[in-house]
């Protein structure tokens, strides 16, 4: 449905029908258009959608604080050398160290789901995202959850996954 607004000046052409999106993390389904996502209070990485569909905004830094991984818009724009870039397409970017480990990985599915795993160096220690859990720094699992973000922000904690509504984005 299309819906027309007017002001004094201007007409607007409203589309009602955008499509909901969500994040899979984890095993953990983060619904209703999650905006940014954090580990307790420190970004890690953003996701919005256009029309191509959910992508995810980033920056990745090694353990010393320099940036390794630059991803925008699903587009990498910066990789270290040492990496190999699997896969680097809009809808699934994949890069592996030189053990084959994943160090990020953004797959959009059906244009309403966006599936994201990594490792993430946050305040000096690592956030581990695979497809089956969370991994702490602690070493411990967070999985099947399920939450509903409402254009919101999310937030990684030791209790689990929890909505930021109260922020003003």
């Amino acid at each position: 449905m299309l819906i027309i607004r007017k002001d004094k000046l201007n007409c607007y052409l409203i589309n009602s029908d955008v499509m909901e999106y969500k994040l899979l993390i984890g095993n953990n389904f983060v619904f209703g258009n999650p905006k940014k996502i954090y580990y307790n209070d420190s970004h890690i990485f953003s996701i919005d959608e256009d029309i191509d569909g959910p992508y995810i905004n980033t920056d990745l830094l090694d353990t010393r604080g320099k940036k390794i991984i630059e991803i925008k818009k699903n587009n990498l724009l910066l990789c270290n050398h040492e990496f190999d870039k699997k896969i680097v397409k809009r809808d699934h970017i994949l890069i592996l160290d030189k053990n084959g480990e994943i160090i990020i990985e953004s797959r959009v599915f059906n244009k309403d789901t966006i599936i994201i795993s990594g490792r993430f160096v946050v305040n000096d220690v690592i956030l581990t995202i695979t497809q089956n859990y969370v991994m702490l720094p602690d070493g411990k699992r967070i999985m099947h959850s399920k939450l509903k973000s409402d254009n919101n922000s999310v937030t990684i904690t030791n209790q689990g996954i929890v909505s930021k509504s109260n922020e003003i984005l």
